[in-house]
């Protein structure tokens, strides 16, 4: 039925990214019912922007602290060993969450932030090291976005649903959703981990006490295309988790009720679900898109300054959800042009982790502007900020040869069929 609405027919990703996708989207169906509560939930824990900004921090400083040791583990284990893991720690996430609101402390909050990032970061680097070893034809940002359009459907739906229960149920009660769904993805995965045709291991050598060290020599070693694509990759998080953040708190404290409020995480969220066509798309026109996306971007946040009714906030995160899903499924081409296949793993934990030091700074640092300057003031520094990756973006459109990823996928998979 998936295949046939979303136009998938003609479309056989490998088994294994199917499975992945499958088990994925039933943990983001758990997630869906309420994570785009969480930043109100987190907001009714603190007494500002900053202090919100600075509970929300706990799950990126985990990320930050997990993802050398977890990208060096992806080049040397098999990468169901680490999703299972995260995946029964992901249990413990929804009962931090229950307990938050049943005690009203704010340390199950920070707890289950923190459970958050070390989780997280086992699944989508596992996850995405086995995407980029197994895409067929050099489709890479094509997998990428049909990985995006089934996932992000379940939580869409899920959400929709959550703006019904949260009439009846809480932020907290519903949060705690995230436990079953999380056991019913891990037994898919143990499942099908059985089958060694579906899910195989590589051999490495690297010792993982030296995973920190060795990162930061990587960075190192980097030319200055990869080190552009860095930049840009912390810029665009910082961006994308401010407006993610405040937004909702925003339309909360101006009036909109829960169920409105949940309608904008639906608006972020919805462009996801095209991932699969965006993906083709980026794969068509290249690196381009991301200029036209970040000149559009720059001026629905401007607009903000001006407009403040809950539906244009909500038609602004539905366009900036979109862009954003155009910049990440590009994005994955991007990093897979310019690492070398037998890095891929630590190359995308590396980048991630310069990723999510930007979603990191974003929130804080803009949450003391917005308590200081005001909101609207955020609007237009980030809206300049944008001008900037444009600039960026141009400048690696002119060096990169996107013509070779199909070489590099398929030669790399010849090395490595391995999840």
């Amino acid at each position: 039925m998936i295949k046939r609405l979303f136009g998938f027919s003609e479309f056989s990703a490998p088994l294994g990214i199917r499975i992945l996708t499958i088990a994925t989207a039933v943990r983001w169906a758990g997630w869906g019912f309420a994570e785009a509560l969480l930043p109100v939930f987190i907001f009714s824990f603190s007494r500002s922007y900053a202090e919100a900004g600075l509970i929300r921090a706990a799950y990126d400083v985990s990320f930050i602290l997990a993802l050398p040791v977890i990208g060096m583990a992806a080049d040397r284990f098999k990468a169901t060993s680490i999703i299972l893991t995260g995946l029964l720690l992901y249990t413990l996430i929804g009962t931090s969450y229950f307990l938050a609101g049943v005690t009203g402390m704010v340390f199950f909050v920070v707890l289950g932030r923190f459970l958050n990032g070390v989780t997280f970061a086992m699944d989508s680097v596992g996850r995405g090291t086995y995407f980029r070893r197994n895409a067929s034809d050099g489709k890479l940002a094509t997998i990428f976005g049909y990985f995006d359009t089934i996932a992000n459907f379940w939580w869409v739906v899920a959400a929709l649903v959550g703006m019904w229960l949260i009439q009846y149920f809480s932020i907290s009660q519903l949060l705690f959703l995230i436990t079953p769904t999380s056991l019913i993805a891990f037994f898919i995965i143990w499942y099908f981990q059985k089958t060694p045709e579906v899910f195989t291991q590589s051999k490495e050598t690297e010792n993982l006490n030296q995973a920190y060290g060795l990162a930061l020599k990587e960075l190192f070693r980097w030319d200055w295309k990869l080190k552009a694509v860095a930049m840009f990759n912390f810029f665009i998080a910082l961006i994308s988790s401010v407006l993610v953040f405040f937004l909702p708190i925003q339309a909360y404290t101006d009036g909109a009720g829960l169920s409105q409020t949940i309608l904008i995480g639906v608006m972020f969220a919805l462009p996801y679900i095209f991932g699969w066509w965006l993906g083709k798309w980026f794969d068509n026109q290249g690196i381009k898109t991301f200029a036209y996306g970040l000149i559009g971007m720059a001026l629905l946040v401007i607009s903000l300054v001006f407009l403040d009714m809950f539906w244009w906030q909500a038609l602004v995160a539905f366009c900036v959800g979109l862009i954003l899903e155009l910049i990440s499924v590009g994005n994955n081409e991007l990093i897979t042009v310019c690492a070398q296949p037998e890095h891929f793993g630590r190359v995308g934990s590396i980048m991630t982790l310069i990723y999510d030091i930007g979603a990191l700074v974003g929130p804080l640092v803009v949450g003391v502007i917005i308590d200081s300057r005001g909101i609207r003031f955020a609007y237009v520094s980030m809206s300049a900020l944008m001008i900037l990756l444009v600039a960026i973006s141009y400048i690696l459109k002119s060096k990169l040869d996107f013509s070779k990823i199909g070489t590099v996928s398929l030669s790399h998979k010849k090395m490595h069929r391995h999840i």
